[in-house]
């Protein structure tokens, strides 16, 4: 009987231990993988280390979006590239160049600052002309002081003895017919302005024949340099001008005579 029992225990003992081995060394080796496979931590990232002779280290795949799971949590592994980092540091084991990959475009020129614009000097105002002057010497007067403001002089003014003498060799010219500086009646200028009683130390004259005013005045301003001299004399400061019709054909005699 006693031999019986202990076949029985025997029988009893290997039972137990053809039952309990297998699922104890699977615990064991399921253990032992998630000891070996422990999460470490490194500069370069996340990575798993694996016992001696498993296969080469890998990394979970990343979060998938909108389920917050990992490749890890499935049992699945696979490789995850390192992030490349572009501020120009050393990260992740990855060289990345301080210097751009590309040449930046070169910024905007910036424009250039706005210059005010120039304000042009005044010009002198222009005398008037007095009311006693006909249509025409005011037209004349005026065009003359234009000319001269236009090339920085100051304008002349106009002097009544000067303008009646201007009148008195027109009116000369058209009644003896003659187109000159010395009158068959008066003389020269200068003894027209002493007989006058105008005093002056220089004198000059202009003598124009035109079909108007204006053709006048451009015929003195261009025809020849001595007229366009007298104009722009700087030391004339007075003029009288005589504008009379012609008779015997269309037009008109302007006679201008300048004073210091």
């Amino acid at each position: 009987m006693k031999k019986n029992k202990a076949v029985c225990y025997v029988a009893l003992v290997v039972f137990m231990l053809a039952f309990f081995l297998p699922y104890q060394g699977a615990e064991a080796f399921r253990v032992a993988m998630e000891r070996e496979g422990a999460k470490i931590t490194s500069s370069s990232g996340d990575c798993y280390q694996s016992s001696p002779g498993s296969p080469a280290p890998v990394q979970p795949l990343p979060s998938q979006p909108g389920t917050g799971q990992t490749g890890s949590g499935t049992g699945q592994y696979s490789y995850r590239y390192p992030t490349v980092d572009r501020s120009g540091s050393r990260s992740g084991g990855v060289y990345v160049p301080s210097a751009p990959e590309t040449n930046p475009a070169p910024p905007p020129e910036s424009p250039p600052a706005a210059q005010p614009p120039s304000t042009p000097s005044p010009q002198p105002s222009l005398p008037p002309a007095p009311s006693w002057l006909t249509v025409d010497e005011a037209k004349a007067f005026a065009l003359l002081n234009e000319f001269r403001t236009k090339n920085n002089l100051p304008p002349l003014q106009i002097h009544n003895g000067l303008v009646q003498v201007a009148r008195l060799k027109a009116q000369d010219i058209i009644d003896h017919n003659y187109f000159s500086h010395v009158s068959p009646t008066y003389g020269s200028i200068s003894q027209m302005l002493r007989n006058a009683g105008i005093p002056f130390t220089r004198a000059a004259e202009n003598l124009s024949k035109a079909g108007n005013v204006y053709q006048a005045h451009i015929q003195l301003e261009y025809s020849t340099k001595g007229h366009r001299q007298i104009m722009l004399n700087p030391n004339y400061k007075n003029v009288g001008i005589g504008v009379l019709p012609l008779k015997k054909t269309p037009g008109i005699i302007m006679v201008q005579i300048f004073t210091d």
